[in-house]
């Protein structure tokens, strides 16, 4: 099967990434149960988002509501 523009999970990631390009990025790790990580891994994989993508989100409403943003 020939594949398509686009119907490469990394060429999506990819376009996204130059779309949102914010500038000088930093690696965040941490440490999460592993069901919450399989359950976060899962969810976004339904969901066809990358999990940096909803991380970011979150963090940028969290603080958003905080009054930090």
């Amino acid at each position: 099967m020939k594949m398509k523009l686009g119907q490469n999970r990394n060429t999506v990631q990819a376009v996204n990434s130059l779309r949102n390009a914010t500038g000088l990025t930093k690696k965040l790790q941490m440490n999460i149960p592993e069901e919450l990580h399989k359950s976060f891994k899962m969810a976004c994989l339904k969901a066809d988002m990358d999990m940096t993508e909803v991380t970011t989100t979150l963090i940028k409403q969290w603080l958003k509501e905080r009054g930090e943003d």
